[in-house]
């Protein structure tokens, strides 16, 4: 689930020296309380709220246990800190990190070492979860997908978003201009066009994180999965990191130039001033800006901060169209904040009872209800939140967003695909001039 604070950098990193001596902590002190169950998740408002009840709630129903929250925000590696600290420590029960995914384990053939999660899972510090009763609420595949390892699995998958192309947009200003959500490019183009010629800046985008690359991204997943089940989407990022290793595809070929075309038409419709708006208020300055703005690049996880900012505000979601094929332009999902048990947990039977607690379909649901998250239950579809409409419409058919190829830790950035950051009109390089550094970078970070 992606962070949102609105903490200084200082003010955070006061948070991560403190986090050991219980900075983040969400529990009162329950009184004689013996045990204590620490459960640590990045901050992130509607997650935390959410967790924080349900702390309560498991207190409630286990007299003399104490649950305490680690928190520390997802920017300026004070999250990471603080996770690897209560790692080392083995202070920690319960432990939200990204999920790993399949491309996290490259093949051995590339001697790539995996990182993050899925180092931890690898090094045996995870514990497997999939013989826990409460694995069965979720859907197997995917959580195999998200956390497997060997045919075992080592997390819970509670948070899915989408992510790459996605748009928010403001209902009402749609409805002025007699516009739908589009399924094409093109229309979407047009849409965009009719919104400028009536004195509106059609797009509004955290360029200085490089937000705009989703526009790009969703316009390849979106090719590349053109006409293949979902369930093919592990495959088709195996296929492909794998063509790329070997240097049968690169970055260099038609359909990344095509996206990059639909990117360099996209990016004329922005604000003027995106190259110095942060991800981390751009909801916020969109949300309050109701007569403007129509379109806002960003990923579904913000919902609950746009809300915050305009409840006012008649807000929908949808997935750009990143072709001219209708069929083609469907909703990506993005594994997201997985539930893992270190295997020095202290208290790990207290911590499958608190996932057990997680699990329960009522607790999950106000789980995707604070959240926004797209939900990992098939049992559970997804909640009535009123820009969740076209979500819910497009779920037959979704798939999970494609990974990119592998890249050798140290790699240059470029190695891993377009730096949008130096592509025009943020930055002053063509797409033509990115493509071929990306290319190049990548050839020589694998030795081919």
């Amino acid at each position: 689930m992606r962070p949102r604070t609105f903490v200084t950098l200082l003010a955070a990193t006061a948070c991560v020296s403190a986090a050991l001596t219980g900075c983040g902590s969400s529990s009162s002190d329950s009184g004689g309380a013996t045990t204590t169950l620490t459960v640590a998740e990045w901050t992130n408002p509607g997650a935390i709220e959410f967790t924080q009840d349900l702390n309560a709630k498991f207190e409630k129903a286990h007299p003399g246990v104490k649950v305490k929250l680690q928190q520390a925000p997802n920017n300026n590696g004070a999250w990471q800190q603080l996770w690897n600290s209560l790692l080392q420590s083995k202070s920690v029960d319960v432990l939200a990190l990204s999920a790993p995914t399949q491309a996290g384990f490259a093949p051995s053939y590339t001697s790539l070492k995996p990182a993050g999660a899925a180092a931890l899972i690898d090094a045996g510090q995870m514990t497997d979860l999939s013989a826990q009763p409460f694995m069965k609420n979720y859907d197997a595949t995917a959580q195999a997908a998200a956390a497997g390892r060997n045919g075992k699995v080592y997390g819970v998958m509670a948070a899915q978003y989408a992510a790459a192309g996605s748009i928010w947009y403001k209902k009402d200003l749609l409805d002025k201009y007699h516009m739908g959500v589009p399924t094409t490019f093109q229309e979407f183009l047009d849409d965009c066009e009719t919104l400028k010629k009536a004195g509106k800046t059609p797009i509004f985008v955290a360029a200085k994180d490089n937000m705009q690359g989703g526009v790009w991204q969703g316009s390849v997943n979106q090719t590349l999965m053109q006409g293949r089940p979902a369930s093919d989407s592990v495959k088709v990022s195996s296929e492909r990191a794998d063509a790329f290793w070997k240097g049968t595809q690169s970055w260099t070929d038609q359909v990344y130039k095509d996206a990059a075309g639909r990117y360099e038409k996209v990016m004329k419709y922005i604000e003027p001033n995106a190259a110095g708006v942060a991800q981390l208020t751009a909801p916020g300055v969109w949300a309050a800006k109701s007569d403007d703005y129509p379109f806002l690049l960003d990923g579904s996880w913000d919902g609950a901060l746009i809300q915050k900012a305009n409840p006012t505000l008649n807000l929908g979601f949808f997935t750009m169209p990143g072709t001219d094929t209708p069929a083609a332009n469907r909703l990506m999902l993005k594994p997201d904040l997985t539930w893992m048990v270190p295997t020095t947990a202290k208290h790990k039977d207290l911590a499958m009872e608190w996932l057990t607690m997680f699990s329960d379909p009522e607790n999950y649901k106000e789980w995707l209800t604070k959240t926004g998250s797209i939900s990992t239950q098939p049992a559970l579809k997804n909640t009535g939140l009123p820009w969740m409409d076209w979500q819910n419409a497009h779920m037959d058919d979704a798939f999970q967003q494609l990974s990119n190829p592998w890249v050798p830790a140290g790699a240059p950035v470029d190695a891993g695909g377009p730096d949008f950051s130096k592509m025009t009109p943020i930055g002053g390089d063509s797409a033509d001039t990115i493509l071929s550094r990306s290319a190049s970078a990548y050839r020589k970070s694998v030795g081919n």
